[in-house]
């Protein structure tokens, strides 16, 4: 990839590959035009064209050498030839060339001496240069070392031969720590940059990586990527976008009037601030049915408005798929529960024609087909009540004096009185419920629990408690019996539609119950308290404004 070639290249060359050669070049540069100049002096003085005063004929020779070796290396350097080992910049490389260039100053220093005082200071360019170029630190503070050597040994030599004084050693010390300083400091920040450029070019790296990784995620998924253009054009991001817009080709611009007339509104609202969910559509005919979803993204001053499409075929089909496989099931399962009371007034109708005329036998006969055609018509009713179910019509229950009424109400219906016991805390708050759903729900309810409880004891009795937990801050109704309870096998299924454990029940209510707790945001569970009681309870949020 283009992004670990770029790291590999940082790598080879300092402070980063296009910043090392540049430098490099700057100093090939720089030695020949210093030897040329150099060079070009000692012609003319011999020549007799100028008078350079003190110029030593040891120069025109140091020179010539100098400039050779700085056109023969900028030949090489600029014409990149890989078999020089010049073509990228190496620590071999720069300490070679460093090395020489120390040299040849330390002569020129020596033998230009009356050219004048500064010719010292051109060990600070080779010296700072050595040191941005050479990556082992201990070899680019070597090459300081050794101009520091070669600045203190010529002033030795000038000192004994009485060319300067004592004082002037001080100014010779203190280019040594120059030369110490300008390398350290150097290193020091070309190491700087080298980290932050390796930092920056694994960065680079990651990121070409992520982008390759989403071209290609955006490029293979099954949902449409369109960018809204400004004056309501579109363009198509992956080949799902063009091919369920039916678009001539991959990043052709069209109008969004062209697609759908309803979507080119919807967005228009959309990028005016007016956020609405887009409806589906279809861009012909006989096309599929999309479904649209707009998002922006970026910041307030630089946004980018996508539309998503997605084909809605599959979920239709998984719908209608499911929605057979349902009315399969409930099928099945009404024609398996209306089977058997009508087998039993079937049976009952037959006898009815065989037997005599016994009034006992009669009345028996009559009970089983009018408590069988109860039974039938209770399935019909509960399933009517699922089909045609209308959402819940909420209102704020004072929890405890609506129950009071209710159970008023209810005990009337029952044949013995005070059958349900009513243990509550008084106060226990406010809650938002349906109160023909939760009459419905208590009732059922309570009539299995009183069912159960006399099958169980011979008790018609039930208990409903009522208790507030006010750390998850919801209201608990519990519907407590004596029976025999679900078997641990069986719980799993004990809310399924058509399961009942007693020959007389529907299957339904319980299914119903739930289904009408859960539309008003309430939770009906099954389970046994510490003393072995069937318990049922529904969970209802408080109410915190209301109370």
């Amino acid at each position: 990839m283009t992004g670990t070639q770029h790291s590999g290249n940082s790598v080879a060359r300092l402070p980063t590959g296009g910043e090392a050669t540049g430098l490099m070049s700057l100093y090939v540069a720089y030695r020949t035009l210093l030897a040329g100049g150099i060079f070009a002096l000692g012609l003319a003085d011999a020549s007799g064209a100028i008078t350079v005063t003190g110029y030593d004929s040891g120069l025109l020779w140091l020179s010539g050498i100098w400039l050779a070796s700085a056109l023969f290396l900028g030949t090489l350097w600029f014409l990149n030839t890989p078999w020089s080992g010049l073509s990228s910049v190496t620590d071999l490389s720069a300490l070679a060339i460093a090395l020489f260039d120390l040299v040849m100053i330390a002569f020129l220093v020596r033998l230009g001496q009356e050219l004048g005082p500064g010719l010292p200071l051109l060990y600070l360019v080779t010296v700072a240069t050595s040191a941005a170029l050479i990556k082992n630190r201990i070899t680019a503070s070597a090459v300081a070392a050794l101009a520091t050597l070669a600045v203190l040994s010529d002033s030795a030599y000038q000192l004994q031969q009485n060319i300067i004084g004592a004082s002037d050693m001080l100014s010779s010390a203190l280019l040594c720590v120059l030369i110490f300083v300008i390398s350290l400091l150097l290193q020091f920040v070309v190491g700087k940059m080298t980290t932050i450029a390796e930092v920056a070019d694994a960065a680079t790296t990651q990121i070409a990586t992520l982008e390759e990784f989403n071209e290609q995620v955006i490029a293979h998924m099954s949902t449409g990527v369109c960018r809204i253009l400004d004056g309501g054009r579109l363009v198509a991001i992956n080949q799902a976008g063009a091919s369920l817009l039916e678009l001539p080709a991959l990043g052709a611009v069209v109008a969004i009037e062209e697609i759908n007339q309803e979507l080119a509104a919807t967005c228009r609202r959309w990028r005016a601030g007016e956020h609405i969910a887009p409806s589906p559509f279809k861009r012909m005919p006989e096309s599929k049915t999309l479904v649209p979803k707009i998002i922006s993204i970026g910041h307030d001053f630089d946004t980018e408005t996508l539309l998503f499409v997605e084909d809605f075929t599959p979920v239709t089909e998984a719908a209608q798929t499911l929605k057979l496989k349902s009315l399969g099931k409930l099928t099945a399962s009404i024609a398996h529960e209306i089977r058997n009371p009508l087998t039993a007034i079937s049976h009952a109708a037959q006898l009815l024609e065989d037997t005599a005329a016994d009034p006992a036998e009669l009345g028996t006969l009559r009970d089983i087909v009018i408590n069988n055609t109860h039974r039938v018509n209770e399935i019909i009713e509960n399933i009517l009540q699922l089909s045609r179910r209308e959402g819940p019509k909420k209102e704020p229950l004072d929890l405890l004096e609506w129950l009071r009424l209710f159970l008023h109400e209810y005990e009337q219906g029952q044949a013995n009185e005070g059958c349900v016991t009513l243990l509550a805390e008084a106060p226990v708050g406010v809650i938002e419920f349906d109160p023909g759903n939760l009459r419905r729900v208590l009732t059922n309810l309570l009539d299995n629990g009183i069912r159960h409880a006399g099958e169980q004891t011979g008790s018609l009795r039930v208990t409903l408690s009522l208790a507030e937990d006010r750390v998850r801050n919801k209201i608990h109704m519990d519907v407590i019996d004596q029976g025999a309870g679900v078997p641990n096998n069986l719980r799993e299924r004990l809310f399924e539609p058509f399961f009942t454990t007693s020959s007389q029940g529907s299957g339904l209510g319980l299914y119903l119950c739930r289904e009408l707790c859960d539309s008003n945001g309430a939770i009906l569970t099954y389970d046994r308290t510490d003393h072995g009681e069937t318990r049922f309870r529904v969970s209802v949020p408080i109410n915190s404004q209301a109370s």
